[in-house]
């Protein structure tokens, strides 16, 4: 029985920033999620999956309109992470780097104290 119930609420105050307006209210993943990367990523863990959850909401925030945004490049923020799936930032890179060793994901670490991005690169159906 599930008791517990993480749904992303906006932050009080978030009217000020604009940047904050982009996420307010979402209460659910953002974008489709392929039954292939569910099944490859789900092989590194509960916390790969909440990264890759994590990967498609801002996916599907930032590209709503698009029908193939899994491709796409996304910032991997510490303080959002935590907050919406509660990911720690240690937790955070043995996941990213796991996934970036399987190719999975394509990774980008931009240097010290800047955001690292990733991009989901598994296909979409699994081929034989």
């Amino acid at each position: 029985m599930i008791k517990y119930n993480y749904n992303i609420k906006p932050r009080p105050g978030a009217e000020q920033n604009k940047s904050l307006k982009l996420y307010e209210g979402v209460y659910f993943t953002y974008g489709k999620m392929y039954i292939n990367h569910f099944y490859e990523i789900s092989k590194f863990g509960v916390n790969a999956l909440r990264l890759h959850q994590y990967i498609r909401t801002i996916q599907g925030l930032r590209y709503p309109r698009e029908t193939e945004s899994h491709n796409k490049w996304v910032k991997i923020d510490n303080k959002k992470l935590y907050d919406w799936f509660g990911v720690g930032p240690n937790k955070k890179w043995e996941v990213l780097n796991k996934l970036h060793k399987a190719k999975i994901i394509e990774l980008r670490k931009n240097g010290r104290g800047i955001l690292p991005e990733a991009r989901i690169i598994l296909a979409k159906k699994r081929y034989n």
